[in-house]
């Protein structure tokens, strides 16, 4: 049920998003999280190197966090370059943070690892 709430979700903000993920594609959910990236912002350094948006909706918290990540997928790292806190229901910015984070690792069970199979492999 808290899937197919998240799923609604998200269609309810595709149709009047006014923040930068404008083609969210979903990727898995946890208790009232949905994870998704956005297929748009999808900019590719190389084979292994891309930025891409992605979305985290706390659905009981009545927030969207939507974060830029540049993701090394040879090296199994990424790194936060932006972020933002929105309100869900509104959408408007209540917090920004334009400093990167340090370059983490993520595992190919992790939603990070998810969306990271779905952009690169369709999986």
């Amino acid at each position: 049920m808290k899937k197919f709430f998240l799923i609604c979700a998200a269609m309810i903000m595709l149709s009047g998003a006014t923040c930068s993920a404008e083609n969210l594609k979903f990727i898995d959910a946890l208790d009232d999280n949905g994870y998704y990236y956005d297929a748009d912002s999808i900019n590719t350094e190389s084979y292994s190197v891309f930025y891409v948006n992605m979305a985290v909706i706390k659905a009981s918290l009545n927030r969207m966090y939507v974060y830029d990540v540049k993701i090394n997928h040879a090296e199994k790292t990424y790194e936060i370059l932006w972020s933002k806190i929105l309100s869900y229901d509104t959408r408007a910015e209540i917090e920004s943070n334009n400093s990167s984070r340090p370059v983490q690792t993520y595992s190919d069970k992790s939603e990070l690892g998810q969306m990271v199979n779905l952009i690169l492999y369709g999986e």
